[in-house]
């Protein structure tokens, strides 16, 4: 079913055009992969979506109703942010953390009940982390870190499920545990899940359809076995690539030895 709908997507800061003419829907129960160089725009559009920016054109719609006319504890109620990694600043408890996703949901003088930290325990153990919840999030690995990051969002009980650049500063081992655990949450919860990413191999990996950013505008959209091939990429990057497949049906995507000429952007 379709869960998230944008449509004709535009953004500026001041003058300067970061979105433009951006248009797509995801579905639940899938990963939806925004995938692009640099400066593409991939995290403002995530911003856009959650409405912490405000569009100059177009509009994000959730189960057919725009984002737009609906209060932040609304958007709270229906969409979960993993932000990109970063060292907090006070020691809280990774059990205090997850709990604070269900700030939104109370009233502005309430406090979070014995039942409310039951919940986020459980959350925990689900995701395999019980062992973290008394542990200080600023004494983790980055690993755990983002799993604790990914327990929160999920205790909003969220239908949308947004992550900007989740493997971001995470070891090999890391990045394929986080995914793997967005992945089957996605599945069981019947998530509709929307994931920045750099690297073009873990989008193969795990995401059913990719949104191409080159630019601020969209450059190929769709199903990725459909639009993940070569030509897309290499005029995405600006750089030639050869895409090999895995023993297991994966696809690996390698700088072609003519890219030598490459130039940075």
């Amino acid at each position: 079913m379709e869960t998230l709908s944008v449509q004709g997507l535009g953004f500026r800061y001041m003058d300067h055009s970061v979105l433009s003419d951006v248009s797509f829907s995801a579905n639940s129960g899938s990963i939806c992969g925004l995938l692009g160089p640099n400066g593409s725009g991939k995290t403002t559009l995530l911003k856009c979506i959650n409405g912490f920016l405000k569009p100059h054109k177009g509009q994000v719609r959730i189960e057919g109703k725009p984002v737009s006319h609906l209060s932040r504890k609304a958007v709270a109620g229906l969409m979960a942010v993993v932000p990109q990694m970063a060292t907090p600043v006070f020691s809280f408890t990774a059990l205090q953390v997850v709990v604070m996703g269900r700030v939104a949901r109370l009233g502005a003088f309430a406090i979070p009940s014995r039942q409310h930290y039951r919940d986020a325990e459980d959350i925990m153990e689900e995701l395999g982390i019980g062992r973290l919840t008394h542990c200080g999030v600023n004494e983790m690995s980055g690993g755990e870190r983002q799993m604790v990051l990914l327990a929160r969002a999920l205790f909003q009980n969220p239908k949308i499920l947004l992550l900007d650049e989740p493997t971001a500063h995470l070891d090999f081992k890391n990045q394929y545990l986080v995914l793997d655990m967005v992945t089957a949450v996605t599945r069981k919860k019947d998530l509709t899940t929307l994931v920045t990413l750099h690297d073009p191999n873990l989008a193969a990996r795990y995401c059913s359809q990719m949104v191409m950013l080159k630019e601020g505008r969209v450059h190929r959209n769709g199903i990725t076995t459909e639009v993940f091939d070569s030509q897309a990429l290499e005029s995405m990057y600006g750089i030639k690539v050869s895409i090999e497949n895995g023993c297991r049906g994966n696809c690996y995507v390698m700088p072609s030895s003519e890219s030598g000429s490459a130039t940075w952007h």
